[in-house]
């Protein structure tokens, strides 16, 4: 045989071997090699490189938000997630590729696991990917494969790791317990492999978090670090231990995380964070703290913290805070403010901790004004920024309850002048205004005149300080553009959206006192003599001259002076400033409306704060001139007081079904007299709130929209810890965000149309048949049991709400997301020992959007609304 025959056979028989081991459904050794090394080099390879660029990239461009706890993993937000879909595709295309070319299998194309062993990577590089491209059910469907069909291996565990994440991602935290769980026990028994281990941790750890069971993450990443051998992934969690207990209050040991995390040398980002918290603790020795505060001043140098300067002076403000130099740390806030760039969270915050400052002193008029700058650059994704917007919303009532106060007295004054010496009064203070803008018009005409001889002023500067370089006058100017404008993005055309109105019962009150309707003047002519500023009618009118006029302003006053006492006393907690107000408010009108809980209310803050003597005084007048009412009752006999209410309670329920009838049937003079009637027969019964909004549909049906709106406010004021202020708030806000004037009375109840729209608030309700009332504390009980065991710190409250006559609610809220209100209903009805005491056609579960939810009280039906849910949401 010659040479050229011998090399032409070898050459053959490597073809024929190629084509052979090209097959995928023979599994030899030859083919099983030859698909590994081509999955492996082919396809994995090149795959698993994009991956890791795309997560280089993710790293680069991520922003964490350090003013919550951070959560275990980075994953891409709406921003990041262009930047790294390039690399992500590619590795999804590489995997996919590897998975159809290179997985051997039998005669009936199943394959044949770990037969090629680089597949199983390129399922789990599949599954990573479209995780990070938030692609949730394509990568859980990967991982279901791979669990599946990989059980008997190791590998298992890896991908059952990632399935957590999934879930975790997709928020069935039920699901993911299910797979922490399982992880749990394959840790106890030995069978993870080691270098799993640490994954196992920080996924358990991340369950953890997301249900709310912080002791539970530490101690999981606590156990991470331990075996964990990647530094800046160690730094991470160090530094959310940090957090966790700062958030509890166990400062020293934050600051030993927060330092061994600086020992770690992580990514400048979170160096800096870790720097910034240190030093706001403020924990070391004293030659310590001094290193840490000569520090802090050298990174206010023009270097690469000039985008941080905000957190640095906000950080040295803290440290004067705790050195008890106020002066300083105001002066540091000022400046955190006006360094401000990028960082519009931190802007809120040092507006909030100046804001606080003003709180403390009782400045509450400064202090609304540094929360409403807050409101307006904090992003509603901040933790906490229910609690700060109802802290500014409770000072706006304060202050217009407060102005309110102020204008009644001054026209009451002027009133007291007589016709003639108001007329002369008024007239002086229209020269005045006069005088005041012709000085105003020479400084203009002056400042012009100098422009252009060159010796203009420099715009915006008082003083010798420029405007921006003035702290105050640009937190004034913010609150004015707040006010006029609402919060606009900094866009082309800003002006065009509608401008949102903030209206409250007091500022209509105020209004309507002072003449200023917002919706006349708009339609008003300029040139209405009527209505210049010059015109001494346009004063003279609101002054109260007349019996009738004088006893609407000391109607306005009484309700103004109780509204103030009572938001001192319920909201503020500022029992002083309380007792002083209603201590006034009895002094001017001893014989008010209110007087009997004014009495009551006295008596009960004295006795908190240890006057014996006032208290005494109040719980007498209330014992011997008023020994009938329920106020005295509840001081004599507290025990018998409860047993009466529960007796009155059937009764009152029998008072709501007719009244909700008479509702249901447009009889709205019958309900404002049946809610007038057991406001006086059962004052403070539990079913108030109910009837309270009830009260104000029926109001809003028969005097419109202003008297519907204050009726609502009233309520919301009235029953700060019901369920039903959520309901009212929001329809106020829903008013409000409508055209002046096109908003006609509550919609018809047979009108209803749910929305698809996404909500920042859901809830989970129970629609229960009222003839299962005796059951439903014990359901309530196990839904509270349950929330403490697994939805530890979820902040998740609940409540009691009778939704017509033949059915009650028990609602539970608020979940920010539907994801987590899906989940929560999931986990209930895979739990079926909570709900076995109610037969299954006396209640009816479901979760709903806060928009939905407005919608479906007012209706009084659920029937619609589960025909949309099992249609669009179970």
């Amino acid at each position: 045989m010659t040479k050229h025959k011998i090399l032409w056979l070898a050459a053959m028989a490597l073809v024929l071997w190629g084509i052979s081991a090209c097959t995928t459904q023979k599994n030899t050794w030859l083919t099983r090699t030859f698909h590994n090394t081509c999955a492996h080099y082919n396809g994995y390879f090149w795959g698993k490189l994009a991956f890791d660029d795309g997560m280089a990239t993710l790293n680069q461009t991520h922003k964490d938000d350090y003013t919550d706890i951070l959560p275990v993993y980075v994953y891409p937000d709406q921003s990041d997630a262009a930047a790294i879909y390039p690399d992500m595709n590619r590795a999804i295309q590489k995997a996919d590729t590897m998975i159809q070319k290179h997985t051997i299998t039998t005669k009936t194309k199943h394959e044949i696991p770990d037969a090629v062993h680089y597949i199983k990577y390129c399922y789990l590089l599949l599954a990573e990917a479209n995780l990070y491209k938030n692609e949730l059910l394509a990568a859980s469907d990967a991982l279901n494969y791979a669990t599946k069909e990989y059980r008997k291996t190791n590998f298992k565990y890896e991908a059952l790791v990632w399935q957590a994440r999934t879930y975790d991602q997709l928020g069935s935290v039920s699901s993911a317990e299910e797979i922490v769980d399982l992880l749990k026990s394959g840790l106890l028994a030995g069978k993870v492999p080691k270098n799993i281990e640490p994954q196992v941790y920080a996924v358990a750890a991340d369950w953890s978090m997301r249900i709310g069971q912080y002791p539970e993450v530490e101690n999981q990443l606590e156990d991470a670090i331990r075996i964990e051998k990647d530094k800046k992934t160690k730094a991470r969690y160090y530094f959310i231990i940090g957090q966790i207990e700062e958030r509890g209050r166990d400062n020293k040991r934050a600051y030993n995380c927060y330092t061994q995390c600086l020992m770690l040398h992580p990514y400048n980002e979170l160096d800096f964070e870790a720097r910034i918290r240190r030093a706001v603790l403020y924990l070391g020795g004293a030659k310590e703290n001094e290193k840490i505060k000569e520090n802090l001043v050298k990174m206010l140098r023009p270097t690469k913290y000039i985008d941080d300067r905000d957190q640095i002076y906000y950080a040295l403000a803290e440290i004067a805070l705790k050195e008890g130099n106020e002066p300083l740390a105001v002066e540091d806030l000022h400046k955190s403010i006006h360094a401000s760039t990028t960082n519009k969270v931190q802007k809120g915050i040092s507006y909030l901790a100046l804001g606080n400052i003003e709180f403390d002193h009782e400045k509450y008029r400064a202090a609304k004004k540094y929360y409403d700058s807050t409101m307006t650059v904090l992003p509603k994704k901040y933790r906490g920024r229910d609690s700060i917007l109802a802290k500014r919303d409770n000072l706006d009532k304060l202050v217009r309850y407060m102005d309110v106060i102020v204008q009644q007295d001054s026209l009451q004054k002027i009133a007291g002048l007589g016709q003639k010496g108001a007329e002369k009064y008024v007239d002086s203070l229209i020269t005045a205004q006069k005088n005041k803008e012709e000085k105003e018009k020479i400084a203009a005409r002056e400042a012009a005149e100098a422009n252009q001889n060159g010796n203009a002023p420099v715009a915006g500067v008082s003083n010798g300080k420029w405007y921006f370089y003035n702290p105050s006058q640009v937190s004034q100017g913010i609150n004015d553009f707040t006010q006029k404008w609402g919060n606009r993005p900094l866009e082309d055309n800003w002006r065009r959206s509608h401008k949102i109105p903030n209206a409250s019962a007091a500022d209509n009150e105020s209004e309507a006192l002072s003449g200023n309707d917002s919706t006349k003047k708009a339609t008003a002519s300029k040139k209405d003599s009527t209505r210049s500023k010059y015109n001494a009618g346009n004063y003279m009118k609101n002054v109260p001259f007349t019996d009738d006029q004088m006893k609407a302003s000391n109607d306005s006053l009484i309700e103004a002076y109780y509204n103030v006492g009572f938001i001192y006393q319920e909201y503020i907690k500022n029992y002083p400033k309380a007792e002083e107000d209603f201590e006034e408010m009895l002094t001017r009108f001893p014989d008010n409306k209110y007087k009997l809980i004014v009495y009551y209310q006295l008596y009960e803050m004295y006795t908190q704060s240890g006057n014996a003597a006032r208290a005494d005084y109040y719980k007498n007048i209330l014992l011997t001139k008023y020994p009938d009412t329920e106020y005295a009752l509840l001081i004599k006999d507290p025990e018998k007081y409860r047993q009466q209410q529960e007796a009155s309670r059937q009764e009152i329920l029998k008072i709501y079904a007719t009244t909700l009838a008479s509702y249901d049937a447009a009889n709205y003079a019958e309900v404002l007299n049946n809610c007038s009637q057991v406001d006086s027969l059962y004052p403070k019964n539990p079913e108030a709130p109910k009837f309270a909004f009830m009260e104000a549909g029926a109001i809003g049906h028969m005097q419109g929209m202003e008297a519907y709106k204050n009726a609502l406010e009233k309520v919301v004021i009235k029953y700060p810890k019901d369920t039903i202020k959520i309901v009212a708030q929001s329809i106020i806000d829903y008013l409000n965000k409508e055209s002046k004037g096109t908003v006609s009375a509550p919609p018809p109840k047979d009108t209803v149309v749910y929305s698809k729209d996404q909500d920042t608030v859901y809830y989970y309700v129970l629609a229960i048949d009222n003839s299962q009332s005796s059951k439903v504390n014990g359901v309530r009980n196990g839904l509270t049991d349950m929330n403490t065991k697994i939805y530890t710190q979820a902040n998740l409250t609940m409540e009691n709400i009778f939704l017509n006559k033949n059915q009650q609610m028990l609602v539970v809220h608020k979940f920010p997301t539907a994801a987590n209100a899906k989940d929560y209903y999931s986990y209930i009805n895979t739990s079926p020992d909570l709900l076995k005491a109610l037969p299954a056609a006396t209640y009816q579960a479901f979760y709903i959007s806060d928009k939905n939810f407005q919608i479906l009280f007012k209706h009084g039906k659920t029937e619609e609304y589960m025909k949309f849910f099992n249609d669009n949401l179970k």
